[in-house]
C-alpha cells in the first residue's frame, strides 16, 4: 500500500526529486525513529492502540536502521519510515503509527532533537578552544607583546592578556549557546498538522520520553516556527566571527614579518612548487568558513522571512543551512583548538617588537601630569612633539626627552627637564605593564587571579554541559525501555 493514499495521482519523478528532503534527512533519521517510539508509547497508554499492534510497531522501530539511502524515491524520511513499516507489518498495524501526529510536528521535533545535540557539540568545541588558550596564557603571563589598534603597534600588553581577550569573547559564545539550548529543547509533538489533534495524546508524556524540557504551547507555533533555527545559526556565526579573528592573528603572527609564533606542522601545509613554504592552511580555512556560516545565516533568514503561518515546504529548505553552519562551526573551533595548543611562541621576538617603537609614550605624558601639574592634553602635546623629533632624527625617545624637554615644555609656560635614565625607565615596556593599576588591565600581577577566574568559568560551563548531556542520555534510556516493554508485552502473553 502506498501510504500517500489515492487523493492525487503519482507525482512525477522530477517533481519528487525536486521537493524531496531525503538528501538531508539522514541527519534526523535516528530522531524520527525516536519520535515514533514515544508517540506509540503515548497511544497505547491512552488505549488508542491495541497492545498487540503497539508491540509490533515497537518491535519494528527497535529493529529499523535509521538511514536514508541515496536515490531513495521518498518525499522525506518520515514517509520512508512509515512505508517500510507498512511493508513489513501490514497497514492494519503499521497504519496506526501516524495516528494523532503529522509529519509537521514530527519534523519540528526531530530537528530540535538533533539540534540540541549539535548545540552541545559546538559548546564543547568552544570550551576546548578556551582551554587551549588558557594553557598558552598560563605559560606566558609575563611575556610582553605589542598590543595593536588599527593593526599598528599601540601599547604593550602581555601575551596572556591578549589571549584572555579571545577567551572572554568565546565565553560569551558559550553563554549564548547555554541560553539557546532551553529554547530549542521544547516539544512540538501533539501539535499534529497545525491545530492539535482529537486523539488523546499526552503531550507531557511524549515530551519527557524525548528528553524535552517542556512544550511549545501553541500548536501553530509548534509546527511552523523556525526562529530557534535562525538563532542557532546566529550563535554559530558569532562563534565563527570570534574564531576567525583568532585565526587571522595566527596567520599574521606566523608570517616572517611578525615571527611571533610558528604553527605546528600537523596544522600546516607546504607548497606544490616552493619547497620552503609553510602555509597556515587550517587557520585560513577557519577564516573562510566564517563566511560560509554567515552565508547560511543570510540564506535561512531569507527563506523564512515571508512564510505565512503555519507549515509550508519552504521551511524544509532552511534546515540544511542549519546543519552546515553547526558542523562548520564545531569542526572549525575544534581544529583551531589544536592549532593553539600546539603552536610555538617566540617570546623573544614578541618582546623585541614591543621595544622597537614608542608604544609606551603615554607613560611619559602621565608622568608629566603627575609631576608637573600640566593637563593631560598639554602633556600629550609635549610628548607628541618629542616623538616627532625622535622619529625624524632616528634617536631613541628617552634621549630626545632628556635633551629636548626643557625647550618643548617651555611652550606651555612651565619649563622643566627629565634625565635620560628616568625617561628610559618610564618607557620600558615591562615597567609600563607593571604600572597598570586598573582591574582587568595587562599588569602581570593580575594574571594569577584572572587565569584562576577563567579556569573556574570553564569548569562551571563544562559541568553544565555534562549535566545536559547526561539528562539526554537518561531520557533516551527511558524511551528505549518503554519501547522495549511494549515489544515484549505480547510475546510474554504468548
Amino acid at each position: 500500500m502506498d501510504i500517500r493514499g489515492p487523493r492525487l495521482k503519482k507525482q512525477s519523478d522530477a517533481a519528487l526529486e525536486f521537493t524531496s528532503s531525503m538528501p538531508s534527512d539522514g541527519r534526523i533519521a535516528r530522531q524520527v525513529v525516536r519520535v515514533n517510539m514515544a508517540h506509540m508509547v503515548a497511544l497505547v497508554r491512552s488505549r488508542e492502540v491495541a497492545e498487540e499492534t503497539a508491540s509490533a510497531c515497537a518491535g519494528f522501530l527497535l529493529s529499523v536502521s535509521p538511514t536514508t539511502e541515496p536515490g531513495a524515491k521518498s518525499e522525506d524520511y518520515h514517509q520512508q519510515l512509515e512505508q517500510e513499516a507498512v511493508d513489513s507489518l501490514g497497514v492494519g498495524k503499521a497504519g496506526f503509527l501516524n495516528l494523532g501526529k503529522s509529519r509537521n510536528d514530527q519534523v519540528a521535533s526531530a530537528v530540535r532533537m538533533e539540534l540540541r545535540a549539535a548545540i552541545l557539540d559546538l559548546w564543547e568545541a568552544v570550551l576546548d578552544l578556551q582551554t587551549s588558550l588558557l594553557k598558552v596564557a598560563e605559560r606566558h603571563a609575563s611575556t610582553i607583546i605589542p598590543g595593536y589598534t588599527h593593526l599598528q603597534r599601540a601599547q604593550p600588553v602581555t601575551l596572556a592578556h591578549h589571549l584572555l581577550a579571545h577567551f572572554d569573547a568565546l565565553g560569551r559564545d558559550a553563554e549564548r549557546l547555554a541560553q539557546l539550548y532551553p529554547r530549542v529543547n521544547q516539544s512540538p509533538m501533539g501539535a499534529a498538522a497545525l491545530a492539535g489533534t482529537s486523539v488523546p495524546v499526552d503531550r507531557d508524556l511524549v515530551s519527557g520520553l524525548l528528553g524535552f524540557d517542556g512544550l511549545v504551547r501553541n500548536s501553530m507555533d509548534a509546527v511552523s516556527s523556525r526562529d530557534f533555527l535562525v538563532e542557532a545559526i546566529a550563535c554559530a556565526a558569532t562563534s565563527m566571527l570570534d574564531a576567525s579573528r583568532l585565526a587571522e592573528e595566527q596567520i599574521l603572527w606566523g608570517s616572517k614579518e611578525f615571527g611571533f609564533i610558528e604553527l605546528d606542522d600537523a596544522y600546516s601545509a607546504s607548497s606544490s612548487i616552493m619547497p620552503q613554504k609553510k602555509n597556515a592552511v587550517v587557520s585560513e580555512l577557519v577564516r573562510a568558513k566564517a563566511g560560509t556560516v554567515l552565508g547560511s545565516f543570510a540564506a535561512a533568514g531569507a527563506i523564512l522571512k515571508a512564510v505565512p503561518y503555519s507549515y509550508n515546504l519552504d521551511l524544509q529548505e532552511a534546515t540544511p543551512h542549519l546543519w552546515r553552519a553547526m558542523d562548520d562551526a564545531t569542526t572549525s573551533l575544534r581544529m583551531l583548538a589544536g592549532t593553539v595548543a600546539t603552536m610555538s611562541v617566540n617570546a623573544d621576538a614578541m618582546s623585541a617588537a614591543a621595544s622597537e617603537d614608542d608604544s609606551t609614550a603615554v607613560a611619559l605624558a602621565n608622568y608629566i601630569v603627575k609631576t608637573h601639574g600640566l593637563s593631560f592634553r598639554q602633556a600629550h602635546s609635549i610628548v607628541g612633539e618629542l616623538v616627532r623629533v625622535s622619529s625624524e632624527k632616528g634617536v631613541p625617545l628617552s634621549r630626545i626627552a632628556s635633551a629636548q624637554m626643557p625647550r618643548v615644555s617651555a611652550k606651555f609656560g612651565k619649563r622643566f627637564s627629565i634625565d635620560e635614565s628616568t625617561a628610559r625607565s618610564l618607557l620600558d615596556p615591562t615597567n609600563f605593564v607593571k604600572a597598570i593599576s586598573t582591574s582587568g588591565g595587562a599588569n602581570p600581577r593580575f594574571a594569577a587571579d584572572e587565569l584562576a577566574r577563567r579556569r573556574k568559568e570553564v569548569a562551571s560551563s563544562r559541568a553544565k554541559l555534562r549535566k545536559l548531556g547526561s539528562r539526554l542520555r537518561a531520557s533516551e534510556k527511558r524511551l528505549l525501555r518503554a519501547t522495549s516493554g511494549l515489544a515484549r508485552e505480547v510475546k510474554t502473553k504468548e
